[in-house]
């Protein structure tokens, strides 16, 4: 991440200007070859990319069909801590599920699939195959996708990056600090990645693989979906309008502020 608190910051302005250089347009070159490769190889393809919007950028995911048809992208909505610094947030209306051959898909970036809110939307629209790419590689990220595979009833694809400091282009010395041992060496473990992938009885079914990079598949049973809503449908139902009174409105604050109230003994 790049240091803004620096005294002299001169060198982080200049990675920064890099990193910017290296995002892509969205629609663009890139996307149209990614589209292309997509369509040589018949797969529904979900990838994410720095998206760069004139001075902005975002953290983005894009979606393309079997045909080579793109479908359209999501940007990450709420950055947080050290990533606001580099990424704008996305806008809510860019949270789509996609209808494709496949099946439903759609999907959230790294901890936006820690918000109850954005998890709730997706199983509204009937997600069935969702996508979470993410560069948490902990141990925990497993348990939280298996949890959402069991509250949205769906097939849950997470992808995560394995690298090493070598895959980077180096970064100024006073960047390299190495692992929690001191190591700066060229083969320090960066992310060391995890991808899995989880049913909607929350079995995983592959990964995940902490060793190295790695291909991970799996065959997915869509009638897996409906067995699994006949047990649980809570996440979906949440997010239907007049149930409960639980879904978010458009027009409303995500959270009431709460307010205390002081009774008197005289009141009680």
């Amino acid at each position: 991440m790049f240091n803004a608190m620096k005294e002299s910051h001169l060198e982080d302005n200049n990675e920064y200007q890099k990193y910017y250089a290296s995002a892509i347009s969205v629609p663009g070159p890139e996307v149209d070859q990614l589209a292309s490769i997509a369509e040589k190889y018949r797969v529904h393809l979900v990838i994410g990319v720095v998206e760069r919007v004139e001075l902005v950028l975002f953290s983005t995911v894009l979606f393309f069909d079997a045909m080579g048809q793109f479908l359209g992208k999501y940007r990450k909505l709420l950055p947080l801590s050290s990533d606001s610094a580099v990424w704008c947030g996305g806008e809510k209306s860019s949270l789509p599920v996609y209808e494709t051959t496949i099946g439903k898909i759609g999907g959230l970036i790294c901890w936006d699939n820690r918000m109850p809110h954005l998890r709730t939307e997706l199983y509204g629209k009937g997600i069935e195959i969702y996508c979470a790419p993410t560069a948490e590689a902990r141990d925990v990220w497993r348990a939280s996708m298996t949890h959402i595979a069991l509250e949205g009833g769906c097939f849950v694809l997470s992808a995560n990056q394995f690298c090493l400091r070598k895959d980077y282009p180096m970064p100024p010395e006073e960047y390299t600090s190495g692992d929690s041992n001191g190591d700066a060496s060229l083969d320090t473990v960066v992310c060391s990645g995890g991808s899995l992938i989880v049913s909607p009885s929350g079995t995983i079914l592959a990964g995940p693989n902490y060793q190295g990079e790695s291909l991970i598949s799996a065959d997915l049973d869509l009638s897996e979906i409906a067995r699994a809503k006949l047990e649980f449908s809570g996440g979906e139902r949440t997010a239907q309008p007049n149930n409960g009174n639980f879904a978010k409105k458009d027009d409303e604050d995500l959270f009431l502020c709460s307010v205390k109230v002081e009774v008197g003994d005289d009141e009680l």
